[in-house]
């Protein structure tokens, strides 16, 4: 990784983290309102804001390590990766304790996108919001810590 291509990925992430902000904002918006289909609107921001994660990962493990397969698990797959501290590759990006929390929002973007009959419990969406809410501030520490790591490493 040279100097340029983190930078652009550091942008990319940042712009990442802002559709992260917007995700959870309007999950939280979503349940406060109450509003008919607001059950509904929350699981689509809740799985927004996963899709925006996955895809910040993928950027990850696409800049220093090339590629990823796409296989049956994925989605474990990536998640267990940016857990990983990669000497002479990369820093991990996510610390471990964070992987609990971030399974569930997988597992529950998962369900929104293949449930045919689904029916959703307002007390199940205030605790993946506030869980969503809380990566996302997470996030841009994540994201910091990274970026002064790589540079550490590769001496800038």
């Amino acid at each position: 990784m040279d100097a340029v291509g983190l930078s652009i990925l550091e942008q990319e992430l940042n712009a990442d983290l802002l559709v992260l902000r917007d995700a959870s904002a309007k999950a939280r918006e979503r349940l406060a309102a109450r509003a008919p289909g607001f059950a509904e609107a929350c699981a689509y921001e809740l799985a927004r804001h996963y899709a925006v994660i996955e895809k910040a990962f993928e950027r990850i493990c696409q800049a220093f390590e090339n590629h990823f397969d796409k296989r049956a698990d994925y989605h474990e797959r990536l998640l267990q990766r940016v857990v990983l501290d990669l000497p002479g590759i990369r820093p991990a990006f996510v610390p471990s304790d964070a992987v609990a929390v971030l399974r569930e929002l997988k597992g529950f973007r998962h369900v929104v996108h293949h449930a045919y009959d689904l029916t959703l419990r307002p007390e199940r969406l205030v605790e993946l919001t506030v869980m969503a809410t809380k990566v996302t501030e997470d996030f841009a520490g994540w994201l910091e810590g990274f970026v002064r790591a790589v540079r550490k490493e590769q001496g800038w």
